[in-house]
């Protein structure tokens, strides 16, 4: 029996991603989370062969969890099911190990497509994703910067952005990535020079232009 975990926040996610689990895995035996702290739990308790996870939920949100929660379960196979932008976030997600990144808005069949690729292969990544990889291992980094900006950010520089643009203030976000609120503010600067913006909603507006010119 292979064994699924659902880690998401909504119900009606977790109730459609389980029928599409088990179009997929005839003899799967799925569990649920609505947390990071019940994610950390059942991966210590007991193993899993799949991880469907939305990085948007309580006690999470940041890129740093992959590792974690790989540090605790080294063999699970992780799908990033999320309402982030495919263009922005999946490579920095699949660089930090996971198997396969998916934007929510995208088709039920292509969730079960990214399960059985996961599955049989090991790995997933939707045409869009392909072809921005291709494009970041053909090209130079300067070039490939200048095609979106916001590929100019580190890991956490990208986190504080997220975070910025969600109208989360400089204590809030140190609270929440367990960071000091002096380093927090350090981010903040880095990201405002990188991508030379004055403000939160000129960073808004070009969160906005780079998602929508995928």
């Amino acid at each position: 029996m292979k064994k699924v975990l659902i880690a998401d926040d909504h119900s009606i996610v977790r109730l459609g991603a389980s029928m599409i689990i088990k179009e997929c895995i005839a003899d799967a035996g799925i569990q649920q989370a609505q947390t990071y702290d019940e994610v950390y739990d059942q991966l210590r308790n007991e193993s899993f062969d799949l991880l469907l996870l939305d990085i948007n939920m309580p006690g999470g949100n940041n890129i740093k969890v992959i590792k974690e929660l790989l540090d605790i379960q080294p063999g699970v196979k992780i799908l990033v099911f999320s309402s982030y932008e495919e263009s922005i976030y999946a490579l920095r997600y699949i660089n930090a190990g996971a198997c396969g990144y998916l934007n929510k808005t995208t088709a039920m069949s292509e969730l079960k497509n990214a399960i059985e690729s996961i599955m049989t292969r090991g790995k997933y990544m939707s045409d869009a994703v392909k072809e921005l990889y291709i494009q970041k291992l053909t090209t130079s980094k300067s070039s490939f910067d200048k095609s979106n900006p916001l590929y100019k950010l580190s890991n956490r520089e990208m986190d504080v952005a997220k975070h910025l643009t969600k109208g989360l203030g400089i204590l809030e976000m140190a609270k929440l990535m367990e960071l000091s609120s002096s380093t927090v503010s350090t981010y903040k600067g880095r990201v405002f020079e990188k991508l030379n913006v004055g403000n939160v909603p000129e960073l808004i507006e070009l969160f906005k232009l780079h998602s929508e010119s995928k």
